[in-house]
């Protein structure tokens, strides 16, 4: 192979490839950091869309992998990431039970309407400019699971339960009980979220003949023929 291919010129920075993209979460690992005494984490990401590339940068990978640094921070990179997360998700569910689900993410740098940066604890920080060493810093955050975002479902206009009965219409029962559990407004309405875990809610529709689950498991409107 040529030594050509190795230069010393025209380098540059490294920069995040992506600003906007929705993708499949293919689970994450955890790394040791290279030059300091901590851990990264490797975020994996499969058959991505609807990406927005960064200025000059065309992406056609189906695959991308997010690397970011461990911390128990809330006002850091992974504490950003981790809360935006959270809020999308049951109390019950962590990350780890996000594999294989639909994720739109974006990164935070304030340009083309995206949000703003966040603030991030620099000991570099020009302290005549930021004082307390807190920085704004781009960052990366989660907008929505499977389609729905926070917030969403309660601009809807629909009771809680007209909406999951909505909802429930060509997903099996797992399908419809993890979207239940990761929609904000169902989150909200604790009697009803009850009603799903213990199969009332569905089990009632069903008696009355408002759906039925067809031969594959897949809820559809109406009784069940005879």
């Amino acid at each position: 192979m040529s030594n050509d291919l190795v230069s010393v010129r025209g380098l540059t920075d490294f920069d995040e490839p992506l600003r906007q993209f929705t993708g499949i979460f293919d689970g994450h690992e955890r790394v040791p950091a290279s030059g300091y005494e901590g851990w990264r984490v490797n975020l994996n990401f499969k058959d991505i869309d609807n990406v927005t590339a960064a200025p000059g940068t065309v992406y056609n990978l189906p695959t991308y992998v997010m690397n970011l640094s461990l911390s128990n921070k809330n006002k850091s990179k992974w504490g950003y990431f981790g809360n935006s997360l959270a809020v999308l998700l049951p109390p019950d569910e962590d990350i780890k039970d996000c594999k294989d689900r639909a994720m739109t993410l974006v990164y935070c740098d304030g340009v083309d309407g995206r949000p703003s940066p966040k603030p991030i604890w620099n000991r570099d920080a020009d302290r005549e400019t930021f004082p307390d060493g807190m920085v704004p810093t781009p960052v990366w955050t989660v907008t929505a699971i499977d389609g729905v975002s926070a917030g969403e479902a309660a601009d809807s206009g629909q009771s809680a339960s007209d909406l999951a009965e909505e909802q429930m219409i060509g997903k099996t029962r797992a399908e419809f009980n993890k979207w239940a559990y990761s929609n904000p407004q169902i989150r909200k309405d604790v009697a009803l979220q009850r009603s799903i875990t213990d199969k009332s809610f569905v089990n009632g529709l069903v008696t009355l003949g408002r759906v039925h689950e067809d031969a594959d498991g897949v809820f559809q409107p109406g009784p069940a023929e005879e």
